[in-house]
């Protein structure tokens, strides 16, 4: 027996009687490259049979992830620990498919919370399509987020997504939820570093995924942390050793209300250096590409719980204006400075962005 059939005979076959797992703990290039060497018919198999696995390879297309981590939100809205607020986050997602493209959510990693949110869920949610964006913002937020209340976080990045957009010339902007760590329930637990150290690895990955999965020329890719996401952002790019392709893998990064940006991996300290973040040399970011805006309101900015403050005046770098801004949580409100200048920034106008002197402390 030959032709066609016989081609998708013993295609189905081979899938029906290897079924082995998608391959893991390969670096986000690998993951592509495996994707891209498969079959159609074997790529359907992967994203039906191993959902939950598929769905959190960095360097797959995001379209895939987001096929891949529906069914695993559905499964977990129906019958998981937290059904309501999975429900919530899935009716969110469905809706938003029948609006415009670029205001389309992608869910490119999810993971269900555990039994009384032990550990709490994993939440990436892409607003537009990154693999095919000119700019992609990733923002990583702080204490407190988890799956129900993680559609605020959706909230700001839609509105930095629509002010990117209304900037001339600036392109289509794909904008990121990152909750890839378990983020720290509480104040008190948020004197704690693991959940910087245990998370950063994660969004290094993730940045190479972005690179590895994008389509076309090069995107602008900004990293943005808030508060605790702040103390990850900087753990995440102090981390690896000397070489250029080490730490987050993007062009900008922009932090607000950080508590201190973190800590360096063992093999980056000196003889006589801190192992906390002391300023942006510790870190892989140029000093003309990171950027920081703290409200003089903002209890938290003050605390250097996790190292210095990104808005002192020893730290180096950028200080953004936040006017329009107050206290801990409003730099993501329309009409205020501190939301255009991360327009600015995440399009890469930086001629525009408004910077003031930095602080004692």
């Amino acid at each position: 027996m030959g032709g066609p059939t016989a081609v998708a005979l013993s295609e189905s076959s081979s899938l029906n009687y290897c079924p082995a797992p998608p391959p893991q703990n390969q670096d986000a290039k690998d993951n592509s490259q495996w994707w891209g060497n498969l079959s159609t018919a074997e790529q359907d198999h992967f994203v039906s049979a191993y959902p939950d696995q598929v769905g959190m390879m960095d360097g797959l297309p995001s379209d895939v992830r987001h096929d891949a981590n529906m069914a695993t939100l559905r499964a977990d809205a129906a019958s998981g620990h937290d059904q309501g607020n999975a429900q919530k986050l899935l009716d969110r997602i469905e809706a938003s498919q029948n609006g415009p493209a670029n205001e389309r959510i992608f869910l490119i990693g999810y993971e269900p919370p555990g039994a009384d949110g032990n550990p709490d869920a994993k939440v990436i949610a892409a607003i537009g399509n990154p693999d095919i964006a000119d700019n992609v913002a990733v923002y990583v937020p702080g204490t407190g987020t988890d799956l129900s209340n993680v559609g605020g976080s959706i909230d700001r990045m839609d509105d930095l997504r629509a002010e990117a957009e209304m900037v001339p010339g600036s392109g289509d902007t794909s904008t990121i939820v990152w909750l890839g760590y378990d983020a720290p329930d509480s104040i008190p637990a948020a004197i704690q570093s693991h959940h910087a150290t245990d998370g950063a690895p994660a969004l290094v990955d993730f940045t190479e995924g972005l690179r590895a999965s994008h389509q076309g020329p090069p995107s602008h890719n900004t990293m943005i942390g808030h508060s605790y996401g702040a103390t990850v952002v900087g753990t995440a790019d102090a981390s690896g050793g000397q070489g250029t392709n080490d730490g987050l893998q993007v062009d900008d990064v922009v932090v607000f209300g950080s508590p201190g940006m973190g800590y360096e991996s063992p093999d980056r300290q000196g003889w006589f250096d801190s192992p906390l973040v002391d300023d942006v040399s510790d870190m892989h970011i140029a000093d003309d590409h990171f950027w920081a805006g703290a409200a003089s309101n903002d209890v938290v900015s003050y605390t250097e719980v996790h190292g210095n403050s990104p808005v002192d005046w020893s730290f180096g770098g950028q200080r953004i204006s936040t006017d329009g801004a107050s206290g801990h949580s409003e730099y993501w409100e329309p009409g205020t400075e501190a939301l255009r200048n991360q327009a600015y920034i995440v399009t890469g106008n930086y001629d525009q962005v408004e910077t003031v002197s930095r602080r004692f402390g």
